[in-house]
């Protein structure tokens, strides 16, 4: 693939897309079947992707995953490219095209909507969905939430949170040289505490928050917090070291055949 029409092609999407949100990254397609550059944003994600095989430029779309496509792509536009045959000034058509694709009123809208309901969603943001969120921190969570899903049926979220996630959070902020990844990870905290329910919101504070070791480091995520997280977390602390007695669940209520009868 000729390099120039590549990136005069993806340029283009990468300039239709400036100002939305968007953030520009390599695709995972191996360099012998083509070349894919994907555009990441708030609720929804686009791929310009040429197929050596092919030789078609393909512009598809679909919704965000925490921080990576669903993988659930939608083809909005392709077009026919082969470089032995066709010329750059060729390409000014696909150019052109994708450009209108994403700029016309239809895809526009379409974006605005997967903000909105991304937005609604997180409203109600669960501890699955909290764990989902720092995949694109820590990787390895993908493997061991499948491991924990397939030993116990489901996530044992204060467990997997105390056990799985608060080690490599106290590893990540614990380093100074990863100042980056700590200020992501306190935005996706100020963030999902802010979006999420009281099962989220307790992991943060009572699990995350308070288990995390190392003055320097305490100090470091505290100057990070938003208002709201900085309140709560000023509360949670009166519970660090304490024991929670667990709720005592009721039992349930007998029926015999005579109190049937009588209902």
């Amino acid at each position: 693939m000729d390099q120039k029409v590549f990136e005069m092609v993806t340029g283009s999407v990468e300039t239709a897309l400036n100002g939305q949100g968007f953030r520009r990254t390599e695709g995972e397609v191996k360099k012998e079947e083509g070349r894919e550059v994907l555009f990441l944003g708030e609720g929804a994600a686009y791929s310009v992707l040429y197929q050596e095989n092919g030789k078609r430029f393909t512009l598809r779309t679909c919704d965000m995953d925490g921080e990576e496509p669903n993988g659930q792509w939608k083809t909005l536009s392709m077009w026919l490219y082969d470089p032995d045959t066709d010329t750059p000034a060729q390409a000014q058509s696909i150019v052109e095209d994708f450009t209108e694709t994403l700029t016309g009123p239809k895809q526009t809208a379409a974006v605005k909507a997967r903000k909105k309901r991304k937005k609604d969603d997180d409203n109600n943001v669960d501890p699955l969905f909290f764990f989902n969120r720092f995949l694109g921190l820590f990787p390895e969570l993908k493997d061991e939430l499948n491991e924990e899903k397939a030993v116990y049926g489901d996530v044992r979220s204060v467990t997997f949170a105390r056990e799985r996630l608060l080690p490599k959070i106290n590893a990540l902020v614990n380093n100074p040289a990863e100042k980056d990844r700590i200020a992501r990870c306190c935005q996706l905290l100020n963030d999902l505490y802010i979006a999420g329910d009281m099962d989220v919101r307790s992991i943060i504070t009572i699990v995350v928050l308070n288990g995390i070791e190392g003055e320097r480091a305490v100090e470091g995520v505290r100057a990070q917090m938003n208002e709201d997280l900085l309140k709560s977390y000023k509360s949670a602390l009166k519970m660090k070291g304490k024991k929670v007695k667990p709720e005592k669940k009721k039992k349930p209520k007998k029926f015999t055949a005579d109190s049937l009868l009588n209902r």
